[in-house]
């Protein structure tokens, strides 16, 4: 419990005034504890910052991972599931996500080339994906490494320019996002398969309002 106050603490520090801007008595302040008690569960500032990455990965990718490892479901399905998980988790996680990208510079250089690996490894299924829906009809595209980077950096970035205010509510986001990563493969079914997709989405939500996305 309390190293995951003094996680949730750091997290809301490192995003408002930068991971090298924050000292542990910065996050010690915050809980109204010492600088000895935050040493007492973590060995430095690179320590915290380090189980955020991990907490960030597992959090954003576990789901994700599935999905592209499932074997039932076509290709295309498959991707509009995946790319609607990804921005949900996006937006649901922007703080965790902003710190995994904007700070691994911080990271120490072993750290910082297992995040590089698990990206890689992350992308490369991503390609498979693609690629088994080229070799089954699905998708119309020459280079499916190409397009599984156009596809992970539109999500993965989107903590710059995503904001609650904006005039689409997430679901609707997620659906926008995962018609283009369909477009971007050459899928002919993206209209219609968005279209079925967002009514069964409406159905589900009861017409409830989840939040505003970006304008």
């Amino acid at each position: 419990y309390k190293r995951e106050l003094i996680l949730k603490n750091a997290l809301e520090l490192f995003s408002e005034k930068g991971f090298q801007k924050t000292t542990i008595d910065d996050i010690g302040g915050s809980l109204g504890v010492t600088k000895p008690f935050i040493y007492t569960y973590f060995d430095s500032k690179y320590s915290i910052l380090e189980q955020l990455y991990d907490r960030a990965y597992r959090d954003l990718h576990t789901g994700i991972l599935e999905i592209l490892n499932a074997e039932e479901g076509g290709p295309a399905e498959r991707l509009r599931r995946v790319v609607r998980l990804y921005v949900e988790e996006n937006i649901e996680r922007q703080k965790l996500t902003a710190i995994m990208l904007e700070e691994e510079r911080n990271l120490a250089p072993k750290k910082r080339a297992e995040v590089r690996r698990k990206h890689r490894e992350f992308d490369g299924k991503l390609t498979s994906l693609i690629e088994e829906g080229v070799a089954a009809g699905e998708f119309k595209v020459a280079d499916p490494k190409l397009a599984s980077l156009a596809i992970s950096g539109m999500v993965r970035w989107m903590h710059r320019w995503y904001s609650p205010e904006g005039r689409l509510a997430p679901a609707e986001l997620a659906a926008r996002l995962s018609d283009l990563a369909l477009n971007i493969v050459g899928c002919p079914a993206a209209e219609a398969m968005s279209a079925d997709l967002t009514a069964a989405s409406k159905r589900r939500s009861n017409g409830r309002v989840v939040g505003r996305a970006p304008s």
